[in-house]
């Protein structure tokens, strides 16, 4: 009976495993039979519909001749660039529709403007396409490809999950096994028949799950390639389908067969430049000097300039330029007149709002292979950078026309400008100008006095405002900078430091007073020394200013000047000198302010509303940018200083 007993537990313990092992093979088979249902379900899921459809797409036109061009003059303004396309065409007695194609989306509508060299043009058309379509064969296999691939990947990871199982359930049979075996031993019934199969079963299902795993993990490893590469793949026919791409379609027509070059002209946005000045003198006393300047070009319009011929403007492509005339003034609707420059403007708005939809993905597209892994980085550095500049250059270049100055330039030579945003230097103007050194002196402003090299403008050109570099004797010397200059006017550009002179501008406060009344009065006396340090004699000329009052509230009285001079309309004092070796002079300057007392309390208030320095920084102008030009003169902000001072 015992031993009918132990047969029977032996016979429990073997038919207990394989049922567990049978149970999971079944739940093996179960999920890929899941898996395989569920991927024939998502093969026949509709496209996503917040991909653009075919019916956004606008139709191409078939019968279109595409023409081989290739960008060869391109003229860059503040904020955009006018590129000018040539294309070799055959024409004929009969019209024929050319096409040129794969343009920027952002190309301005109302800028195009085409020429031919033989033949008349019939017709031109502007039509815009999604670089791809979700109807489209090769989008449709690309979602099936990368979908089949995902659901693979999701097969091997259920099969990972059943090994597991199927681990866990051999492991609770060892533990069962243990249990009886000691059982079996408080018993005394031990033997190696009673346990032989339970371990030799358990080591081989242990052995079979482990190669099955090693198999999986390898197939996954192999897979896991190919499904990245599938995902990126229709992750960029995703984003083809919301890039557009313009395309312009010119009928052409002979009167007989003759070959013609077809130029295609347009606007786009996302260009700029900026004036950049080298002056190299060769020695520390030039009597000439080399003049070199520059356009720094940065463009991310979407298409490389490839030795095409560059021109610089500083006009505005908006503004309509016409000749002086007077008309009558009349307070009735001005519209008509303004029609045309409204149309370019919206049409130019709808290409900038293509442009900062667009641009990022379109570059990543065109120039992601070349820049890099750091695409992204590149991308956003550069376009804050053209932001910065484009900003700054629109700013300057109105302040040309303010005046009535518009320019051109054309480059020395060709270059590469590529559109990934880095600037380029492209020489526009090189002059030889006849220098003579001069020392200023001006002490309210710095205690440092200043030598400089006085020239006349003989370029034949306007030197524009922008940062100039200065080389002396092929040594870098440090950066200054340069306002207009026109053709034929005199002008000064800092060299270095007059070490040799020391400069000296206090408050006499025995001669000075703050008499608070109805109306304050600050009676106010300086005096300025400047010594010659050097055993040679120095020339300088010496300047220094009365405050010029624009306000009727504020009265400037009782100046004194010793010795004696004559301010201009600027209230600028000047005194040309020559100082002997160790020779020191002084003078004095007094006059009286009144002015009420609310002044100061006002001029505190509006510069605690002012935005602070560091919080411009942080949230304007890129570090590469160039430093913002210094406030113009205040008189409230001096006065609130000098009662500082008291």
């Amino acid at each position: 009976m015992m031993s009918t007993t132990r047969s029977i537990g032996k016979l429990a313990v073997i038919c207990l495993g394989a049922w567990l092992v049978t149970t999971a093979g079944c739940a093996q088979t179960a999920t890929t039979a899941g898996v395989s249902s569920a991927k024939k379900t998502a093969g026949a899921a509709g496209v996503d519909p917040s991909i653009p459809q075919a019916s956004l797409v606008s139709p191409d036109d078939p019968q279109a001749v595409t023409l081989a061009s290739a960008i060869k003059k391109v003229t860059v303004f503040s904020d955009r660039a006018m590129v000018t396309r040539e294309a070799a065409a055959k024409v004929t007695a009969e019209p024929t529709v050319y096409a040129f194609k794969q343009l920027p989306g952002w190309v301005d509508e109302g800028s195009v403007r085409v020429a031919s060299t033989a033949g008349r043009i019939l017709d031109v058309r502007v039509a815009r396409t999604y670089l791809a379509r979700a109807t489209e064969e090769s989008y449709r296999k690309a979602e099936a490809e990368a979908r089949q691939l995902t659901a693979r990947m999701a097969a091997l990871d259920d099969e990972i999950k059943v090994l597991d199982a199927k681990t866990k359930q051999v492991e609770d049979i060892k533990v069962f096994s243990l249990d009886k075996l000691h059982k079996d031993v408080v018993v005394g019934n031990v033997g190696v028949s009673t346990y032989g199969p339970v371990v030799e079963f358990i080591a081989k299902t242990l052995r079979e799950t482990a190669q099955a795993r090693r198999a999986v993990q390898a197939e996954r490893e192999k897979l896991g390639p190919e499904l990245e590469a599938s995902r990126k793949k229709l992750e960029d026919l995703k984003a083809l389908t919301q890039l557009e791409e313009t395309k312009v379609f010119v009928t052409l027509q002979g009167t007989a067969p003759a070959d013609a070059q077809v130029a295609l002209s347009y606007a786009l946005p996302g260009a700029t430049w900026e004036t950049l000045h080298e002056l190299r003198a060769p020695d520390a006393d030039p009597t000439s000097v080399e003049v070199t300047s520059f356009a720094v070009v940065t463009q991310v319009s979407g298409e490389d300039w490839n030795n095409a011929e560059l021109t610089f403007s500083t006009q505005s492509s908006t503004a309509a330029v016409r000749i002086p005339e007077l008309e009558a003034l009349t307070l009735g609707d001005t519209r008509a007149a303004t029609q045309s420059i409204e149309r370019q403007s919206a049409s130019f708005r709808r290409a900038e709002a293509a442009f900062k939809g667009q641009n990022r993905l379109w570059n990543k597209r065109v120039q992601s292979v070349e820049i890099g892994s750091n695409f992204e980085e590149s991308y956003q550095t550069n376009f804050e950078y053209l932001q910065v500049v484009t900003s700054k250059t629109v700013q300057i270049f109105q302040s040309l026309q303010q005046r009535g100055t518009t320019a051109q330039f054309k480059a020395m030579s060709t270059t590469k400008v590529r559109a990934d945003g880095r600037s380029v230097r492209v020489p526009i103007g090189r002059v030889n100008l006849k220098s003579k050194k001069a020392i200023v002196a001006a002490p309210e402003q710095s205690l440092n006095a200043a030598q400089t090299l006085e020239m006349l403008n003989e370029s034949g050109q306007p030197l524009l405002p922008g940062n100039v570099a200065l080389y002396q004797g092929g040594a870098f010397l440090g950066m200054t900078n340069l306002d207009f200059v026109a053709d034929g006017e005199p002008f000064a550009v800092f060299m270095s430091v007059a070490d040799q002179l020391k400069l000296s501008r206090a408050l006499d406060k025995k001669h000075s007073a703050l008499i608070r009344k109805q109306r304050y009065q600050m009676q106010l006396a300086f005096i300025v020394t400047v010594e010659n340090l050097s055993s040679k004699a120095t020339t300088l000329k010496l300047a220094d200013r009365i405050p010029v009052s624009e306000d009727r509230d504020i009265v400037i009285s009782g100046v004194k000047i010793n010795p004696d001079a004559k301010p201009d309309s600027k209230g600028i004092l000047h005194w040309p000198l020559t100082l002997q070796p160790k020779e020191k002079r002084k003078f004095e300057i007094q006059y009286q302010i009144e002015y009420p007392p609310t002044l100061v309390v006002e001029m505190r208030r509006n510069k605690a509303a002012e935005p602070s320095p560091a919080a411009t920084t942080r949230h304007g102008a890129s570090p590469a940018s160039p430093a913002p030009p210094a406030k113009a003169y205040d008189l409230k902000r001096d006065i609130e200083q000098l009662e500082n001072a008291f």
